[in-house]
């Protein structure tokens, strides 16, 4: 059975993402990006009630978190 996978638009020219722009991005909860808003993972910035993160962070969250090597991938199960 393959697992659905979860992809998102969005404008590559962007600087900043609103919240709900980066959680269709990322695919995340809102108390997820919270948390590393609140941890100082990620900058953000506030108009209003509006949160906004920088697109490149968020991007270097995602290359800073990839699984690479063969070992990463030893756990992995091929149907």
């Amino acid at each position: 059975m393959k697992t659905p996978t979860k992809s998102a638009t969005v404008d590559v020219s962007k600087i900043w993402m609103s919240q709900k722009e980066a959680q269709k991005y990322l695919g995340v909860s809102k108390d997820w990006l919270k948390e590393r808003r609140l941890n100082g993972i990620l900058s953000y910035s506030m108009v209003g009630t509006t949160v906004f993160y920088i697109k490149s962070q968020i991007d270097n969250l995602i290359k800073d978190n990839a699984v690479t090597g063969v070992a990463n991938f030893k756990r992995a199960t091929i149907i």
